[in-house]
Parts: C-alpha cells; sequence; structure tokens
C-alpha cells in the first residue's frame, strides 16, 4: 500500500516542480517584458508587475510544498546526527508532524483568506485575487499530504538520501 501512496507522492513533487518552473518562467517573462518596456520604449505596463506577483507566489508555494518530500528544508541536523539511531528517527518523525501541523494551519488559514478575497479583482489586470491566495491552501494541503507520506514510510526517515545531505 505505501509503495502507490510514495509513488503518488512522487508524481505529485514532479508536478509540483513542473509547475512551479513554469510559473517562475512567466514570472521571469513578465519582468522581463516590463522592464523592456519601462527603460527602452520609455512607456510602463500596467499588467507586468501583476502578473509577476501572481507567478510569484505560485513559484514559491508550489516548491515550498515539494521541498518537503524531498527534505530540502531548513533543518540543522547536528544534534539529531549525535543521538542514537532510535532517538533521532523519533526526532525525524516529530519533525515532519510538526510539518504536518504546520501544512494544516496554512491550509485552513489559507482557505479562509481565499474566501475573503473572493470577490476582490487586482488593480490592473482585474483577475480575481483568489487566483493569487489560492496558492496558500493548495501549498497546505500538498504539504499535509507529503508530510503523510512520510510518517506512512515503512523504513527509517534517517536512510533517505535527502537527509543524509542536509
Amino acid at each position: 500500500m505505501y509503495r502507490y501512496v510514495d509513488t503518488a507522492g512522487l508524481w505529485v513533487v514532479k508536478i509540483s516542480y513542473l509547475l512551479g518552473a513554469l510559473s517562475a518562467l512567466v514570472m521571469l517573462g513578465s519582468l522581463l517584458v516590463g522592464v523592456f518596456y519601462r527603460y527602452v520604449l520609455d512607456a510602463s505596463l500596467a499588467w507586468s508587475d501583476e502578473v509577476a506577483t501572481l507567478a510569484f507566489v505560485w513559484t514559491i508555494f508550489l516548491f515550498a510544498s515539494a521541498l518537503v518530500r524531498d527534505f530540502g528544508h531548513v533543518r540543522v541536523a547536528l544534534l539529531l546526527d549525535a543521538l542514537p539511531r532510535v532517538a533521532a528517527e523519533l526526532f525525524e518523525r516529530a519533525i515532519v508532524i510538526l510539518v504536518l501541523i504546520f501544512g494544516y494551519i496554512l491550509l485552513t488559514t489559507g482557505w479562509d483568506y481565499t474566501e475573503f478575497t473572493a470577490n476582490r479583482v487586482s488593480a490592473a489586470v482585474r483577475y480575481p485575487m483568489w487566483l493569487q491566495t489560492a496558492a496558500i491552501p493548495v501549498c497546505g494541503g500538498l504539504i499535509v499530504f507529503h508530510a503523510v507520506v512520510l510518517l506512512l514510510r515503512p523504513s527509517w526517515i534517517r536512510d533517505m538520501p535527502e537527509v543524509n545531505n542536509g
């Protein structure tokens, strides 16, 4: 059973990286077009900053959720490396539980914030603001999913290659 959940988690991470990279390209393109128009053509664009901000928010939150799966988040392993193997594993799982709680908080408060912004639109482009704020609960849901996959892992979390590189 875990094998299927783990495979689904790997696919979710790949999709998150792909969408995050595409979003980063949109952000970069929007910023470059805005700079070109402003400084070369001497005509500012009203929409480029808003599109870049929308893409930036999605880029950050998609990559942040994927890093949970890859243990790419900031962590200091000096103390964990000094502990006995079983104690270090218990602490690793406790950290994953804290990450899961953080993801749940992002999910619930992000959902409330997205509902709060449901009737608002951006100033220049006039896109619905929920498109931007929806990145928060999506990230929270993905973090919860990846944390659950890590907690269900039948083998030692400390044996993951990503953990030993941190």
